[in-house]
C-alpha cells in the first residue's frame, strides 16, 4: 500500500540532529569540521595508515608523529584542533607527552588516548596525565568519528591553519 503524507514537514529539533550524527558520524564530521587539523601520535605504521585514511575520509587534515617526542614538537610548532595520542610509544610515551603539553601555559587542545588497554588503572593514568578521553584500539570507524565529534571545538576546521 502506498501512502501520501499531506502534512507540511515538521521542523527538527537539536535532538534530531544528534540522532542523525549518531547514525552517520563521518558525514557529521564532514559537514561540521571539514579541514579540522588533527595530530596523530602513533608508532605502528599500519595503525598510522588506518587512522590517517579514516580521518582524511572525514575531511580532516592529518599530521603524523611516530613517538611522543615528535608529537610534543609538532604540537608546540603548529595549531591543532585535537590530538590522538597512542599511550605506548618509543622515545616518549603518550602519558609523558601529554604531561609535557599540559605543562605548557595556556595549552588546552583536547587529547584523546588511543589504547588497547581496557583496565581501569590505565584509564586513570591517562586522565591523571591530562588526556580528555579514550579511543579503544582496534576501533570501529564510527567510534573514532563519534569521539571527534564530541571533542572537536565548534570552530574546528572553520579557519585556515596559522
Amino acid at each position: 500500500m502506498d501512502a501520501f503524507n499531506d502534512r507540511p514537514p515538521i521542523r527538527h529539533d537539536v535532538g534530531d540532529a544528534d540522532r542523525r550524527d549518531s547514525a552517520d558520524p563521518r558525514r557529521a564530521l564532514l559537514d561540521r569540521h571539514r579541514g579540522a587539523r588533527i595530530l596523530v601520535a602513533e608508532d605502528n605504521e599500519v595503525n598510522q595508515i588506518v587512522v590517517q585514511e579514516l580521518l582524511e575520509a572525514a575531511g580532516c587534515t592529518v599530521d603524523m608523529a611516530a613517538n611522543g617526542g615528535e608529537a610534543v614538537k609538532l604540537a608546540r610548532e603548529g595549531r591543532y584542533d585535537l590530538i590522538l595520542m597512542d599511550v605506548h610509544m618509543p622515545v616518549m610515551d603518550g602519558l609523558a607527552a601529554t604531561r609535557a603539553l599540559r605543562a605548557w601555559p595556556g595549552w588546552a587542545t583536547p587529547i584523546l588516548a588511543m589504547t588497547a588497554d581496557l583496565f581501569d588503572a590505565s584509564r586513570q593514568d591517562c586522565r591523571e596525565a591530562g588526556m580528555d578521553d579514550f579511543v579503544i584500539k582496534p576501533f570501529r570507524p564510527d567510534d573514532l568519528y563519534a569521539a571527534l565529534l564530541k571533542w572537536l571545538p565548534p570552530d574546528a576546521g572553520a579557519t585556515p591553519p596559522a
